[in-house]
């Protein structure tokens, strides 16, 4: 039996992990935007951890931003 390399089984979990945050954003779709918005997050986070250490802080920076401005848009309103 020939033995995997590192990149299969690595392309391996990184399919499960998108269809684990795959399911888990549908399940919580189902139960509305205030269940969804958690799974968003962590999506976005899971995310950000992937990245090479020299981008993440620059990444989270960003979406802070992002989710800043989108606070004061949704409280402008």
């Amino acid at each position: 039996m020939a033995t995997r390399t590192r990149r299969p089984r690595q392309a391996e979990r990184q399919a499960r992990s998108a269809q684990h945050m795959g399911d888990r954003r549908r399940a919580a779709e189902q139960q509305g935007p205030l269940t969804t918005l958690p799974v968003a997050v962590d999506q976005l986070r899971a995310v950000i951890a992937r990245l090479p250490e020299s981008q993440r802080a620059d990444a989270a920076t960003k979406a802070v931003q992002l989710l800043d401005q989108l606070r004061q848009s949704i409280a402008d309103t």
